[in-house]
């Protein structure tokens, strides 16, 4: 509507098996699906092709939307590092990224973790050597998904990374914001998504007592409460403003309890989202299903987002601000249409070249 703010998008996530894709497919039907590709779905390259045209096939409509995200596992079983720039990590990549191309997804994810034990001491410099290694896979990334004509996005990590299986690790890299936009900035193009639920779990970290946690944990809550990082979910989604391209949406409790449903735990998501609403592509419901096969608390926290983003939809546009002719640091995120990202083409699989 002309004069109106304009939304974000409501994504569900999901795998792409036929019992998960029916269920996500399912009235009322979302305006697209994140795509979450596991270790299993790529293992096998001569699966890619089939598994692409099926998912092409069931798109219920021109405009539904696919993003795809990378698995936790690389191709050789260890966990997906971005500080490894290995023939199994690059193999991966091109994977991933070439079955978002041939589906015709707008996006394409990736984790920004450096995985290593809980009990890793971790540091400042610790966590800028990663950095820096973690620069070459990177690039390469951002690379394959542009020639493809894919939005590349990076997610940021919880401080104990689960990995969606009893793993307990730890990340110099991915936590604080400050890392997302490290890599954006030296990236043109590369995107950035918040999961909520990790930056949740991130900022209770800062305000932790290590003395008030397990003593497993105590070393980790003793480096977080050093990080020069605010605690104020505010000022962490405007460390990446501009670069801000999609929401993950569930929520967290204490330090290890993530994808939580919408209206459990310590973050107030209608307070959160209702301002970034108009700033952002996609929210994607992410809650944890005890029946993985079942979005049931994916579909509460739906019907949730779509009441919000009913009422921000009829809200009228904000008043332009004044020009200002001092130097801004974050032009990039007032582009024309509010997104600072290019729009992406879409074609169909047989122009997307082969593997």
């Amino acid at each position: 509507m002309p004069g109106t703010v304009p939304t974000a998008r409501l994504l569900l996530k999901g795998r792409p098996t036929d019992t998960q894709l029916a269920d996500r497919l399912a009235d009322p039907l979302p305006d697209g699906l994140e795509l979450y590709l596991d270790l299993d779905d790529i293992r096998d390259s001569t699966r890619l092709a089939p598994m692409a045209e099926r998912l092409a096939e069931q798109r219920p409509h021109r405009d539904f939307v696919y993003v795809v995200e990378g698995p936790i596992r690389s191709l050789d079983g260890s966990f997906f590092d971005i500080s490894v720039d290995s023939e199994a990590n690059r193999e991966c990549l091109k994977r991933v990224v070439w079955v978002a191309a041939a589906i015709g997804a707008e996006a394409v994810l990736i984790h920004a973790i450096t995985p290593m034990p809980l009990g890793t001491a971790l540091s400042e410099g610790l966590r800028k050597a990663k950095l820096e290694e973690s620069l070459p896979l990177a690039e390469r990334y951002v690379h394959l998904a542009m020639e493809k004509g894919v939005v590349p996005l990076m997610e940021n990590i919880p401080p104990v990374a689960r990995q969606r299986q009893a793993a307990y690790m730890v990340t110099p890299v991915g936590m604080s914001a400050r890392d997302l936009a490290f890599f954006a900035d030296r990236f043109p193009g590369l995107g950035v998504t918040i999961d909520l639920s990790h930056a949740g779990l991130f900022l209770n970290g800062l305000r932790m007592d290590p003395a008030a946690v397990e003593p497993a944990l105590a070393p980790l809550v003793t480096y977080l409460r050093g990080m020069d990082d605010s605690s104020v979910m505010g000022d962490y989604l405007s460390t990446v403003a501009p670069y801000l391209f999609e929401i993950h949406v569930s929520n967290a409790r204490g330090l290890l309890e993530e994808g939580l449903p919408y209206g459990e735990g310590d973050l107030d998501l209608d307070t959160i989202i209702r301002p970034i609403a108009p700033t952002v592509r996609y929210l994607v419901t992410e809650t944890l299903e005890p029946d993985p096969d079942r979005a049931v608390w994916m579909r509460d926290a739906q019907r949730r987002l779509e009441s919000i983003l009913s009422d921000v939809r009829g809200a009228p546009l904000p008043p332009l601000p004044l020009v200002s002719h001092e130097p801004d640091h974050h032009a990039r995120s007032r582009s024309s249409d509010g997104s600072p990202l290019p729009e992406t083409a879409r074609g169909e699989i047989a122009s997307r070249g082969s593997l």
